[in-house]
Parts: structure tokens; C-alpha cells; sequence
């Protein structure tokens, strides 16, 4: 009868040391994951809308939420359906930071316009109608070349040996098209760290 009494115990007391490891390691892994949330980035929450006019050139404006530290802000475009089928993973390019400025013309990713550190709500960048060109705005699209007239020859670009290169597909996408006034490219705003903002349509106008 004694022996049957300790072989009773044992079991239960194995259950209980596993019970306690278990818990043991829920509670380690619990903490980890949650010191890896409190380091992970947190994105600023905001809406951020654009215009694109053929001919004044573009403008981006803070309309409402947390400010954005100029140094991680990224502004991101593509084409949208209307440009052809599947041209949004083909036209995916990161806008150049030392093309946009803000009302007075200054450069504000170069010197931190007015001592500016963040883009606020109410604030408008812009990019001339000269930086919206393909080979600036757009340059993955297709090739840039300087000295490319692109308002004479906005399909061609007139070699030094005399002859052309057709740049017919770098023009249909072209924001700056005018055939392509009523389409809509996509604008997306975010961070250094990856984060994604806002996204927004933009409809070309005139």
C-alpha cells in the first residue's frame, strides 16, 4: 500500500514542474515580444493629398494629422490603371528629395527651408512643372539624357551623330503628357523605416 501511495505522487509532480516550465517560458516570450513592439517605429498617422497640372507642375499638401520628420519623409510614385495594363509595378520610383521646394522656391530637402525640421499639417511642397518631366520626376521609366529638348522633341531625342532615339514609351507615361491629361498616377508618403502614411490618387489636369 505504500508503494502504491509514492507511485501515485510522482506523476503529479512531474505535471506540476512541466506546468511550471511552461509558464515559465510563456512569460520570457511575452516579454521579448513585447520590449520588440516598443522599439519597432510607429509610422505617423496623416493625410497627405497632391495635385499634378501639365503646366504648373506638382504640389503636395499636408492635410491633416501628426507631423513628419523631413529627414524620413518619402514621397513614392507609379502609374496608375489608366496608363495600361500592369505599368504600377513598372513605373514604381522614389521622387527625387533635392527637386521639391516649398512656396518661396527654396530647396527644402537641401537646406532645411526657413529651419523647417518637419512637414506639417497646412504645409505645401512643390515641384516645378520643369521637375516633372520624365527624365527627372519619372528617370526608371527610361533613359535620361542631358540636352534631351524634351518640348520640342518630346518623343525624340536628337543625337550628336545627327540621327534619333525614339523615347515614344518614355512619353506615354509621362505625367507631363498631355495626352494624358485625366489620368491618374498614385502618390504614397512614408518613411525611412518603411512605413507606409498615406496613399493618395492624383489626377493629371491641364
Amino acid at each position: 500500500m505504500k508503494g502504491a501511495k509514492i507511485d501515485a505522487v510522482s506523476p503529479v509532480v512531474g505535471v506540476m514542474l512541466m506546468l511550471v516550465v511552461t509558464i515559465i517560458i510563456a512569460a520570457v516570450v511575452s516579454a521579448f515580444a513585447g520590449g520588440l513592439a516598443h522599439t519597432q517605429s510607429k509610422a505617423p498617422q496623416a493625410t497627405i493629398s497632391a495635385t499634378f497640372s501639365v503646366s504648373q507642375g506638382m504640389t503636395i499638401t499636408h492635410c491633416g494629422g501628426e507631423a513628419i520628420p523631413l529627414d524620413s519623409l518619402v514621397f513614392t510614385t507609379q502609374n496608375g490603371d489608366g496608363f495600361g495594363p500592369n505599368t504600377e509595378s513598372l513605373t514604381t520610383e522614389e521622387i527625387n528629395r533635392s527637386i521639391i521646394s516649398d512656396k518661396n522656391g527654396d530647396l527644402v530637402f537641401l537646406n532645411n527651408s526657413g529651419g523647417k525640421s518637419s512637414f506639417n499639417p497646412g504645409d505645401t511642397l512643390y515641384i516645378s512643372a520643369y521637375n516633372c518631366t520624365a527624365p527627372i520626376l519619372q528617370p526608371d521609366v527610361g533613359l535620361s539624357i542631358r540636352g534631351w529638348d524634351w518640348k520640342k522633341k518630346p518623343t525624340y531625342y536628337k543625337c550628336k551623330g545627327g540621327g534619333y532615339t525614339c523615347y515614344a514609351s518614355l512619353w506615354s507615361l509621362c505625367y507631363r503628357n498631355p495626352n494624358n491629361v485625366g489620368k491618374t498616377f498614385i502618390l504614397q508618403t512614408g518613411d525611412r523605416s518603411g512605413n507606409t502614411i498615406s496613399t493618395c490618387g492624383v489626377k493629371i489636369t491641364s
